[in-house]
C-alpha cells in the first residue's frame, strides 16, 4: 500500500521538495525556498508515496562528525496514524547504523514530541525557535540499546 524510496530523478525530488514546503513551512507563512538547507547535497532523502504514486511523507538525515540529524520530518495529516512516521524514522535510523553511527539527534516541535519518544527519543533541552515562534525541543536517541 505505501512504498518508502529515495528520490533520485529531478522530478522526484522536486516533488519531495514541494510537500517538504508544503507541510512544513507553508503553514507559517514562509517562502518557497526555506525548505531548503545547505546540507541537501550531502543529505540521505526517503519519501513514501501511496499506491497511487502520491508522496505522502518526507524524511532526511545527515552526519555531523560521529552524529546523525535528522531533519524535514512529515506526514500529511490524511495519512496519519498508519504508521509511516514510525517506518520513516526506521529507514533513516537503518542508513545510520549502515554508516556506524550510533547517536540520532533531531529538533522535534511540542506537538510531535509524543511520536518522538514512542519511537525511543529522550527529549534534552528547548532550542531556538524558528520562524519567531516554533518552539524546537533537541530529542535524541541512542541506537547502541
Amino acid at each position: 500500500m505505501y512504498t518508502i524510496f529515495e528520490p533520485t530523478s529531478k522530478d522526484e525530488f522536486n516533488k519531495y521538495l514541494i510537500l517538504r514546503w508544503r507541510l512544513l513551512r507553508f503553514p507559517w507563512g514562509a517562502k518557497k525556498g526555506s525548505e531548503i538547507d545547505d546540507m541537501e547535497g550531502v543529505s540521505i532523502h526517503r519519501a513514501i508515496k501511496d499506491r497511487k504514486g502520491q508522496l505522502v511523507a518526507v524524511g532526511r538525515i545527515h552526519f555531523i562528525n560521529q552524529n546523525a540529524q535528522i531533519r524535514y520530518m512529515a506526514v500529511q495529516n490524511s495519512h496519519r496514524k498508519k504508521g509511516l512516521g514510525t517506518k520513516l524514522i526506521l529507514e533513516l535510523e537503518k542508513i545510520a547504523l549502515i554508516n556506524k553511527i550510533k547517536m540520532v539527534f533531531l529538533n522535534s516541535r511540542e506537538n510531535a514530541i509524543e511520536f518522538y519518544r514512542k519511537n525511543g527519543y529522550s527529549t534534552i533541552c528547548e532550542t531556538d525557535s524558528s520562524f519567531g515562534n516554533i518552539i524546537h525541543y533537541r530529542m535524541e536517541k541512542n541506537l547502541d540499546n
